[in-house]
């Protein structure tokens, strides 16, 4: 273990190292510098498993040098040690650890080798989370790339195959027996529904790579732009919707416009049989650091054993010909929400509706590429 130790007062430097060579195997290096400056340069050319710094006062400027080393090497252990039991500035905004905070006056060789050694193994977790989180997002761009490649070269061959259909069905219906032309329409049937799940697979691999930066968005207009979207299926259906005061975020406008516009969409198309109008509710509060948003409906409602399944592409609860569609609306609005830094659940029991929960941070986020 080597120990690089930033403390300017020769006297605590001497009591520290001592404590240290108490405790550490003969193995391990503790090295001494005075100054932030020259402890960057030994942190630029030596490896360094952790770093002791002493913050000399009670001050924010103190918290500026140990922000400074920070910024320049993130992954790097720290312990930090003060003279004060009252500690002005903020540890937490410094990215200073409660359980690696020391008082010198209480030192000695047993706790600050356990310090030590915790602040290494908290920061070997953080090191490998990190890494993990670079690859999965490195993976979901293969992936995203490779969806859309796929589909994309798919609709071509697809268009040919259709189109030879369709000229079989204008040519020869009639001419064979019934069987050909039912798998003549059989074939047409299919051709037309792979159609549009290729199309589907390419929406879902477009939220990240072909979305919108983040802005101030007023999400009344954008509710209102998603019903104007919709209208023809709220006429014809007769639906009464309601909404709450809505609130301005930081978000990809069209994108959150979907979101309402699917979960609307959805609660018209599973309205229940046995009710004369679906009856949606859209509505919005402060939770925490995040305005939670719902859309909630009186109709045909989602068994509690489905609820993860039903925000998975391509998965459906119901038949085609009773309920028409893909599986892919949910799918979509919970990889929006989550590109958004927010999560997406249902709360719903059988005949009873549903209510679809979505969360996206009220201070400004950064895109997250997500699966």
């Amino acid at each position: 273990m080597h120990i690089l130790l930033i403390e300017k007062d020769p006297g605590e430097s001497r009591r520290i190292r001592d404590f240290l060579h108490g405790v550490l195997d003969e193995d391990s290096q503790v090295s001494h510098s005075e100054s932030v400056s020259a402890a960057l340069e030994m942190l630029s050319g030596e490896k360094i498993d952790a770093v002791l710094i002493d913050l000399f006062t009670p001050v924010k400027s103190d918290s500026d040098f140990f922000l400074k080393i920070k910024g320049q090497f993130p992954f790097m252990p720290f312990v930090a040690l003060t003279s004060f039991d009252d500690v002005e500035f903020d540890i937490g905004d410094c990215g200073i650890e409660i359980s690696t905070f020391l008082y010198k006056h209480k030192l000695n060789g047993r706790i600050l080798l356990k310090s030590l050694s915790g602040a290494i193994g908290h920061q070997q977790i953080i090191s490998q989370l990190e890494a993990h989180r670079l690859e999965l997002e490195r993976s979901n761009r293969d992936l995203e790339k490779f969806s859309y490649a796929v589909s994309h070269d798919l609709r071509e061959p697809l268009r040919s195959i259709s189109g030879f259909i369709q000229l079989l069905s204008k040519r020869y219906r009639g001419a064979l027996d019934a069987n050909a032309d039912h798998y003549i329409e059989r074939l047409n049937t299919a051709a037309s529904r792979m159609q549009d799940m290729i199309t589907s697979i390419l929406d879902y691999s477009k939220i990240s790579t072909n979305a919108e930066p983040f802005k101030l968005i007023d999400c009344y207009e954008i509710l209102e732009h998603a019903l104007g979207n919709i209208e023809v299926a709220i006429s014809e259906s007769g639906a009464k919707i309601t909404h709450d005061a809505m609130p301005s975020i930081y978000a990809d406008p069209h994108q959150i416009q979907r979101v309402f516009q699917n979960l609307i969409a959805n609660s018209i198309k599973f309205s229940s049989k046995d009710k004369n109008t679906p009856v949606i509710h859209i509505g919005a509060s402060k939770i925490g650091g995040f305005y939670e948003f719902y859309v909630k409906d009186n109709g045909i409602g989602v068994d509690s054993k489905y609820f993860e399944r039903i925000f998975i592409i391509f998965q459906r609860l119901h038949n085609d010909a009773v309920y028409p569609g893909h599986g892919v609306g949910l799918a979509i609005c919970k990889k929006i929400v989550e590109r958004h830094g927010g999560t997406m659940r249902i709360n719903s029991a059988p005949t009873k509706g549903a209510t679809f929960y979505f969360t996206i941070p009220i201070k400004r986020k950064e895109p997250s590429n997500v699966n």
